[in-house]
């Protein structure tokens, strides 16, 4: 049984660490092209009905056969699960009108693991645009020159075609009065956090990003909710 996305995010609002991967581990979005497919269809479903401008995005980086993306959505969890519905179907739907081909893209259902606060949603900021340097495709040095992060926006204030999509972070914001100040106290807090032990760690992997007791609570919360689920789901099995 697939476990309802809803049992494990907060019914109204958060924050999301959004990440898949292609399927097989292929590099399916190797080409550029199809990266600003990608990002064309995020933009889509952002801006779709169904979605009701309830979700956020707040940064991201395509690598070759995956993708991370930082959002957050309001009101109703249900608003996020529209939003991927949407990109991912019009994605693979058109990846694969392009390419003549009929199998999945992504290997399976993207992750969102829900953020506790401020702090870590900037951890996992950094996070996912250091994927790049992580992966010695490009050095600090030349990150803002790759195209399908939003480091460049942030660290420099170059825009883009997809910068236009971003929303500030409440944490960025506070960084300066202005963008240049702003841009000037993020490079500072990148490159500290590139020799932190945090650089290398999987941390942002886990079903919960925060602190231990909070990933402790909302476990215990999530299986509650997912007994409630299954409970509802044997009742109408057995009427």
């Amino acid at each position: 049984m697939r476990i309802p996305r809803s049992t494990q995010l907060h019914p109204d609002h958060g924050f999301i660490h959004k990440f898949w991967r292609c399927q097989n581990r292929e590099f399916l979005l190797k080409a550029a092209s199809t990266k600003d497919l990608y990002m064309k269809c995020t933009e889509y479903a952002l801006k779709h009905m169904s979605v009701s401008s309830k979700v956020k995005l707040h940064t991201y980086c395509l690598m070759d056969n995956h993708a991370h993306m930082q959002m957050s959505y309001d009101k109703d969890s249900s608003y996020l699960s529209s939003f991927m519905r949407v990109s991912h179907a019009r994605f693979g739907q058109s990846f694969n009108k392009i390419f003549s081909r009929s199998d999945k893209v992504a290997n399976e259902r993207p992750k969102t693991p829900l953020i506790e606060n401020s702090e870590h949603c900037m951890r996992v900021h950094f996070y996912i645009e250091a994927n790049p340097i992580r992966a010695n495709m490009v050095s600090l040095e030349k990150l803002k020159f790759y195209k399908y992060s939003s480091y460049k926006f942030f660290a420099h204030g170059i825009k883009d075609s997809w910068s236009k999509l971003l929303t500030l972070p409440e944490w960025y914001v506070t960084l300066g009065k202005t963008p240049r100040s702003r841009q000037s106290k993020y490079r500072k807090l990148f490159l500290k956090y590139l020799t932190s032990e945090l650089f290398g760690s999987k941390w942002m992997y886990a079903k919960y990003i925060g602190s231990p007791m909070w990933q402790d609570q909302m476990i215990s919360t999530a299986k509650d909710l997912l007994d409630q689920v299954l409970l509802k789901t044997n009742c109408l099995d057995t009427t």
